[in-house]
């Protein structure tokens, strides 16, 4: 551009309503203003200036050149600066009511210049909120906009899900309101928050005024431990980095409720480079999150930082008391829960305000967000992924007294029997833990390559801090494990081989971790290591008109009785004990098959005749 007397110049797209004339002098500008995409073409106009005397020799000038619309700063005798020029478009106002000149588009420069809470998307190039008006976008509604929002004046609020998108790397000027709420929690429960906006005057203590001051962490990567803020009142959200806040203390300890956050600040947008602690193995687990006023997309998160952190993420979950981890894990599309009240499938995506874990790979001392990782996502519902050929099982390790670990193992076509994306390491603080076991570490989750293979065993980990009584059972499968007739659990200690499919498994064990014990498998082995019952310790007699079954050593877990045609007459399951009796039997007199399952799995088969006489096999 072109104008006499050097002069600094920049440009932006201007409300045509404003279009006003103001310099300190009296000249002429000639304009030339060459624009390379969309279309290619040059126009040169001449404007005269006239305007109002202002203090000094600058001011601002706005006009419009065919559709361009600019506003310039200019100060005399200055080198001339080139700024963005602006292809137009249109523009359109909302007015309080209705849209001056249609509904925008992403062609569209919108401005909302009177009071705006409409049930509605807003697509624009641009967004402009002035004239003192309240801008409100409801909640499960989304602002998608190519460039920048500006709030000249009035105020801009999203509701609890609902989004701002942008695609551009554009500067945005002035302050928002992004409303996000907690899970639902007690008093002493805790969330992980990050802050989607910029604002070096909102501190910590002013987002939740009700939390005890000691009652800010940050975490420590070093130590692994949380750091309590020491200034809560004067610490700021740091971009991108997560921070562990208590519920307030008017919360109810009975009820549980969710806590309104409402961040204030310039929302944040472009690119986000944000630094990773990295101090070697087991100290490279960082708090970081979410940065922006919408979700994102967790599976292209992870392909932008692929060479930055390993393929997991990590939710905090925890119920204050619980001896349940405080960590669910995600990993390849799979993701273990804690059993938590609020413990639910992210979805493939990361909530606004969300913080969460990610552990620096290699050397990696860098984690990226941008644009193309955001989306729209209202009321917390599915981001559904690419369909996958998957088949999991997820596995639970209980205790009686409460405790909970969970476990998936996961075929897939993406995945290899070593270490690759779809392996999610174990990252927790459970009383138990339940894990496979690959290449000396502990896995939460592990991907298995397809086709599947029925002679596959992985071996698996326990870890517990007090001896007792455990189980571990089946928690949900899907896949090809649905029609799957064994999901075999080997005792490595004793030999014994459980169908997870029918029952559960209930062991003692010692305080401590092994990774020897525990093996899955998908089919019996040929021969077991411990012989099957010789069938004379299981008896199968009538006595005064009762049917009586008794296991000299193993539990009955199953029997069922059957005529000879292979009619069921009775059964009863779930039995746990090593005698069983079947009172009041009407049967004919004939010949009866009994068959009994026992807690190794061992199928006893016994025939008995049902006649007044007592008789015994």
């Amino acid at each position: 551009m072109y104008i006499k007397n050097p002069v600094i110049v920049k440009h932006f797209i201007l409300h045509s309503q404003n279009i006003s004339i103001v310099l300190a002098l009296i000249f002429s500008v000639k304009v030339t203003s060459q624009i390379s995409s969309p279309p290619s073409f040059s126009l040169q106009e001449t404007i005269n200036t006239t305007g109002n005397n202002l203090a000094g020799s600058s001011g601002s000038i706005s006009y419009s050149i065919g559709q361009v619309f600019y506003t310039d700063i200019v100060q005399s005798g200055k080198n001339v600066s080139q700024g963005a020029q602006h292809y137009n478009t249109d523009q359109t106002v909302w007015n309080g009511s209705t849209w001056d000149n249609g509904v925008p588009t992403i062609a569209t420069d919108a401005f909302i210049s009177g009071s705006y809470n409409v049930s509605d998307n807003i697509i624009a190039s641009s967004l402009t909120v002035d004239n003192d008006a309240v801008a409100v976008i409801p909640s499960g509604f989304n602002v998608n906009i190519n460039e920048t929002i500006k709030i000249s004046s009035g105020s801009f609020t999203l509701k609890n899900n609902s989004n701002l998108i942008q695609t551009s790397e554009g500067i945005n000027l002035g302050s928002i309101n992004v409303e996000r709420e907690s899970a639902s929690l007690l008093r002493l429960d805790y969330t992980l928050w990050s802050s989607p906006v910029k604002n070096e005057t909102f501190f910590l203590q002013a987002f939740s005024p009700a939390t005890s001051t000691n009652r800010f962490y940050k975490y420590n990567t070093f130590t692994n431990f949380y750091n309590v803020i020491s200034d809560p009142a004067l610490t700021p959200f740091e971009l991108a980095q997560g921070y562990l806040v208590r519920m307030p203390n008017d919360a109810s300890q009975a009820v549980r409720s969710k806590y309104l956050g409402v961040f204030a600040g310039i929302p944040n947008n472009g690119t986000i480079t944000t630094a990773l602690v990295n101090n070697g193995d087991g100290e490279r687990f960082n708090l970081v999150g979410n940065p922006y006023p919408s979700p994102i997309n967790i599976a292209q998160f992870m392909a932008d930082n692929s060479a930055n952190i390993t393929p997991t993420l990590y939710f905090w979950r925890k119920t204050n008391g619980s001896s349940s981890g405080a960590y669910c894990t995600w990993a390849g599309g799979v993701f273990v829960s804690n059993n938590e009240p609020e413990a639910t499938d992210p979805g493939g995506i990361i909530q606004t305000g969300q913080g969460f874990f990610v552990e620096a790979l290699g050397s990696a001392t860098t984690l990226v967000f941008n644009n193309g990782q955001r989306i729209a996502n209202n009321t917390n519902q599915f981001f559904k992924t690419k369909s996958t050929n998957r088949s999991t099982i997820w596995l639970n390790a209980t205790s009686p007294a409460g405790a909970f670990a969970q476990m998936a193992v996961s075929y897939t076509t993406n995945a290899t029997l070593g270490v690759d994306a779809s392996d999610g390491k174990y990252f927790n603080d459970g009383a138990i833990a339940l894990n496979s076991f690959l290449n000396d570490t502990d896995y939460a989750i592990q991907g298995r390559p397809m086709p599947f293979d029925f002679t596959d065993a992985v071996p698996l980990s326990f870890k517990t801090t007090n001896s007792g009584q455990y189980t571990i059972a089946i928690d949900h499968l899907d896949g090809l494990f649905s029609s799957l007739p064994e999901i075999i659990l080997k005792d490595n200690d004793n030999g014994i081989e459980t169908n997870l499919k029918l029952s559960s498994y209930n062991f003692i064990a010692a305080a401590g971790m092994t990774n020897t014990r525990f093996s899955l498998k998908y089919q019996k082995s040929l021969g077991l290591e411990i012989p099957n019952l010789d069938e004379k310790d299981v008896l199968v007699y009538l006595n005064q008109e009762k049917i009586n079954v008794l296991s000299k050593l193993s539990t009955i877990t199953n029997v069922k009785i059957y005529d000879l045609k292979g009619r069921l007459l009775a059964e009863k399951d779930k039995i746990d004990a090593k005698e069983i009796s079947f009172d009041d039997l009407k049967f004919a007199e004939q010949v009866l098959i009994v068959k009994i399952r026992l807690d190794n799995d061992q199928l006893i088969n016994k025939k008995v005749i049902n006649q007044s006489s007592v008789n015994k096999n």
